[in-house]
């Protein structure tokens, strides 16, 4: 698929692609150089706990993010 880059150097991401690979407003992704210098790479970032690496009901602490239980622990942890 052919995209052009508008004047401000911006790509649009096709519907189809944004919908299969889960891209929304706001989505952070991190676009990487290929070796042969000639293309780019760009992977959706998927919020982690920072201990486990659970992806559900995240929440900051510390600025990392945590799930409920690593929360959890980290409580009793700091009592």
């Amino acid at each position: 698929m052919i995209v052009k880059i508008d004047s401000i150097g911006r790509i649009l991401i096709p519907k189809k692609y944004r919908e299969e690979f889960n891209l929304n407003p706001n989505s952070e992704a991190n676009m990487l150089p290929l070796p042969d210098g000639i293309g780019v790479s760009l992977f959706r970032l998927v919020p982690r706990c920072a201990n486990c690496g659970e992806e559900k009901e995240l929440e900051k602490f510390e600025n990392i993010s945590l799930c409920p239980t690593c929360r959890r622990v980290l409580k009793y942890a700091l009592k």
